[in-house]
């Protein structure tokens, strides 16, 4: 039987410097005193009704609350994603005690949501207000640079939240009639209307501010600086001491999620918050309670359906409510074997049993598209022909995602026909392979530009000829040693690159095969490389690249991958 709830909207909370925040508050209409959840949101608290009701009915007072200068809530917005100059730690403070003072609270408060929802909690989270007990923070880095992957623009997700997010409030509040009232309005104009020209536009510094009302200062900001980890939570894990549960999708785009969890294990304040971190890693992109089974193009079947309230119930049960729930007996990693489609406990990341396993590339020098001739295996390479394609960011390689910027298991064979694509697989397997944790790829390789880019993507290959994308990972060439000491390369000399791609957890079946794509563009997942050596976003200026791969015996361009032990390669 459900408890019935009860609804206030716009209720007052006055921070520390005068400032009146308002939140929707959703409660059992029953008596008694009852934990609280917080959510603090740039999103709009208004239309959450689900979310608040299916936590009160769970025996919870759920407070929803716009953030400093969104919606409802007075002030001036200042996102943190762009820099540190925002009051989102004190304001988090503030909240997470005046709800410990409402008059149907216990006093004991848990937090929770999902992006910049997670990253408001995290932000909170080292300021240990007295009433804060626990949180479940999902897809949000614990790094910038984990999402920023090498300093480079995530340019469609940045532009898609910036223009029909961010500024649709921005332009309410500056009576600028040019934006639609609403997100759903504004997203429906830019996949009909807008999308091509703003993601295309050159300068990106130059769009102007009727595409993104109230936003244009904070847009300069984030292009003039976003290879400083604003987030800084790497550091701020020793100041926090409370029990956290994280969350996150192998097709997350904040997949560095995980270093909150290996972070708060190493560096929590105390032995309690230390010895109290939980990690659940589903086959999920960037989303909050939406733990579904079918994803992009795959089908990662039942298993991977997970009820986000009932996850979360058991965890804040055992937290706020003090009750025997079966979070106490979860491992503290959860992670999704996808391929295997089924849920592991584990109990340190990365894998203590992982064996990193070098898998060279190799060709005759034709390795462009599938067609080609490139293979990797387990054999270092001997004196080979190196590789040679032209990227053009005029015609990058196109991203095979969402329309909002988000990553999903879309089929590669789209862009089967591209010579800009190098291609390296295995042959067919004789026995399964299981690949789970980070992965890396040491690229020999030359450019004739002063700056360029080179892309890195891990695909399972089916029987079928379905190729699945799994993860990814960028390096911008000037930025290969150091973000605070960019420097550019010396067209034509061959330099060894480190592109950290992103983790996963995948089982290649036996007859599939392991492939490694290697370009220089992933448009507009990222934003594209000049190959000017001049900054990209203050000028419109393009060129080509002629870019070179090898793979010899001095020089053994190759994939890093963590196989679990099982059944090997024959």
């Amino acid at each position: 039987m459900s408890v019935p709830v009860i609804k206030e909207v716009d209720i007052e909370a006055t921070m520390r410097d005068g400032t009146v925040l308002r939140a929707d508050v959703y409660r059992p209409n029953v008596g008694g005193r009852f934990p609280t959840l917080l959510h603090r949101t740039p999103y709009n608290k208004a239309g959450r009704d689900e979310v608040g009701n299916q936590l009160a009915e769970r025996g919870y007072g759920v407070v929803m609350q716009d953030v400093r200068g969104r919606y409802a809530s007075d002030g001036a917005f200042c996102p943190g994603f762009f820099s540190a100059d925002h009051r989102d730690s004190e304001d988090g403070f503030d909240t997470v005690e005046w709800a410990a003072q409402l008059p149907w609270s216990t006093g004991k408060v848990g937090t929770f949501g999902n992006s910049y929802c997670g990253w408001t909690q995290w932000e909170l989270a080292h300021t240990r207000p007295p009433h804060l007990v626990a949180m479940m923070a999902g897809g949000i880095a614990a790094n910038l640079l984990d999402r920023e992957l090498s300093g480079v623009l995530r340019m469609g997700r940045v532009m898609d939240w910036t223009v029909n997010n961010l500024s649709v409030d921005m332009a309410r509040r500056l009576g600028d009639l040019r934006k639609p009232n609403t997100t759903d309005e504004a997203g429906r104009l830019w996949d009909e209307r807008d999308r091509s020209k703003w993601l295309w536009f050159l300068p990106l510094w130059e769009i102007p501010e009727e595409a993104m009302p109230g936003m244009r200062t904070h847009w300069r900001r984030w292009l003039g600086d976003h290879t400083s980890d604003h987030f800084g939570f790497l550091e701020k894990h020793r100041r926090v001491n409370v029990p956290v549960l994280s969350t996150t999708g192998w097709y997350d785009q904040q997949i560095g999620t995980i270093k909150h969890f290996t972070g708060m294990v190493k560096s929590g304040m105390n032995e309690h918050a230390r010895k109290n971190q939980y990690l659940i890693v589903g086959p999920w992109t960037h989303t909050m309670n939406e733990y579904v089974s079918q994803v992009g193009e795959v089908d990662f079947g039942p298993e991977a359906c997970r009820n986000f309230y009932e996850i979360a119930d058991a965890w804040f049960s055992r937290w706020l409510k003090g009750e025997e729930t079966r979070a106490a007996d979860w491992p503290p990693i959860q992670l999704f074997v996808m391929g295997a489609n089924t849920w592991r406990g584990e109990v340190v990341w990365p894998l203590a049993r992982t064996v990193y396993t070098e898998f060279y590339f190799h060709s005759g020098g034709k390795a462009n598209s599938p067609a080609g001739d490139g293979i990797i295996s387990q054999q270092p390479p001997q004196e080979e022909s190196p590789d040679r394609y032209t990227y053009d960011p005029r015609d990058p390689v196109m991203s095979l995602y969402t329309p909002g910027g988000q990553h999903e298991p879309i089929d590669q064979r789209a862009l089967d026909g591209r010579q800009d694509i190098l291609v390296y697989s295995t042959p067919p397997l004789a026995a399964p392979v299981e690949v789970t944790g980070p992965v890396v790829v040491k690229l020999w390789a030359s450019s004739s530009a002063r700056d360029t880019d080179f892309v890195a993507k891990l695909i399972d290959v089916h029987p079928n000829g379905f190729a699945q994308e799994l993860c990814y990972g960028i390096v911008r060439a000037r930025y290969r040693e150091s973000f605070d000491e960019p420097s550019l390369i010396e067209p034509g000399r061959v330099y060894e690159y480190t592109i950290q791609v992103n983790p996963t957890s995948n089982l290649f079946k036996r007859g599939h095969r392991i492939r490694m794509d290697i370009s220089s563009s992933d448009f507009p997942n990222f934003d594209r490389n000049h190959n000017t050596g001049g900054d990209d976003y203050k000028e419109a200026a393009l060129q080509t690249a002629q870019q070179t791969v090898y793979h010899e015996r001095s020089r053994p361009s190759r994939v890093i991958l963590p196989v679990i032990p099982g059944e090997k390669l024959s």
